[in-house]
């Protein structure tokens, strides 16, 4: 079958990549044709750039803005590895940045089904149209709906009384849906409307070696110590590393950019340049301990049966490593706030790998099959 996949802009997030290629390599597994869809944010005109340039060039005089002025000229050099793992391992459509635009490549490309997920498809704040995400621009009343994995983030409502108004009309069309956070499940009843299940994180359907063969054949270097993935820097995750370091003796290492794009606080274009998702992933490999703020880097310490500290992020949705973690027994290794004693208490404590390993390949079989028969459901 020829399927369409929904998710947001890719490129910019490390877990938002690799669980598009993740979703589209079990779908290949199937039997299946994959094109993720390639939804961009509208162009904005010619007055918006101007102003934006001239707001930002009175804030640099005045020492507010440390950014290069006209930052978007230089995203396809700090792109340039992430957009390059997209290029070769994803098969994706052309840029599509309106209704539109989808609702024309939909017509003629005449895909047999549509799946929206995984990630935070379904978080309007997220989104550059999420009424797109319920697929109001299908006009072909013959193609299979499926939300598989589709996650708002939050367990609270974000969405207006219009959005919700409109996303529930739209989700009853959907042929089955599927949620990533147990939450979600509730979500769906309560304010869409439709019954939902509860699968996994695409990431998580294949084994470590999947991820492995993404890196083997390329020359990056082997680090040694404790593994960091921090997306919003806080004192508190500070603190944490820092005793975590006292204790193993160990240093840190990562694999991001010097300067994070949401500080926008270096003039030089090439401390944001982000470094390859490769190199991301055998960072976990590597890793004798993983501290990390980050769903996708839980995932991740999981799937290479790493010790690891998570660090709950609420402004990111703490549901997720909730959900995830209540499910694999795990919730002892995630942190909220920063307490000696807890941190000393996971650093010595123990996971086992092996009953974690038993639960997740239950877990894998469940959602493998509500895909499988979901898609198959379609050719009956």
């Amino acid at each position: 079958m020829k399927i369409a996949i929904m998710t947001q802009p890719l490129g910019k997030n490390y877990g938002g990549m690799i669980q598009a290629w993740a979703l589209q390599q079990v779908l290949k597994n199937a039997g299946h044709t994959p094109v993720t869809i390639d939804r961009q944010y509208e162009e904005k005109n010619a007055i918006y750039h101007a102003a934006r340039l001239g707001k930002r060039t009175l804030q640099k005089v005045i020492g507010r803005w440390k950014a290069p002025i006209n930052f978007e000229r230089h995203l396809p050099s700090i792109l340039l590895h992430t957009h390059t793992f997209i290029d070769q391992h994803l098969s994706m459509s052309e840029p599509l940045n309106s209704t539109d635009k989808l609702r024309e490549h939909f017509e003629r490309e005449q895909y047999d089904a549509v799946i929206v997920g995984s990630d935070q498809t379904w978080r309007p704040q997220y989104s550059p149209n999420i009424h797109n995400y319920f697929l109001d621009f299908l006009t072909d009343s013959d193609i299979k709906r499926i939300a598989y994995a589709s996650s708002f983030g939050v367990d609270e409502w974000e969405f207006s009384d219009e959005q919700t108004r409109l996303c529930a009309a739209l989700a009853t069309r959907f042929d089955s849906i599927s949620v990533r956070e147990r939450s979600g499940v509730e979500l769906c009843e309560k304010y869409l409307r439709v019954t939902a299940s509860h699968v996994l994180d695409p990431t998580l359907l294949l084994g470590k070696e999947s991820y492995e063969a993404l890196y083997s054949n390329k020359e990056i270097p082997r680090r040694q110590g404790i593994y960091t993935y921090i997306l919003d820097e806080a004192e508190w995750k500070n603190q944490v590393l820092h005793t975590a370091k006292q204790m193993l003796g160990m240093e840190h290492y990562n694999n991001q950019p010097k300067v994070s794009m949401s500080s926008m606080s270096s003039n030089s274009p090439l401390d944001y340049t982000m470094p390859s998702l490769e190199s991301w992933i055998k960072g976990f490999a590597d890793a004798e301990f993983v501290i990390t703020d980050s769903f996708h880097g839980t995932v991740f310490s999981i799937l290479f049966n790493k010790p690891f500290i998570s660090l709950v992020n609420p402004g990111r949705g703490s549901t997720r490593f909730n959900s995830l973690c209540e499910k694999l027994g795990l919730s002892s290794q995630l942190l909220k706030v920063y307490s000696e004693s807890s941190v000393r208490d996971l650093v010595n404590g123990h996971i086992n790998h092996c009953g974690v390993g038993d639960k997740l390949d239950g877990l894998k079989k469940e959602s493998v099959f509500f895909l499988n028969e979901t898609i198959k459901d379609n050719t009956c």
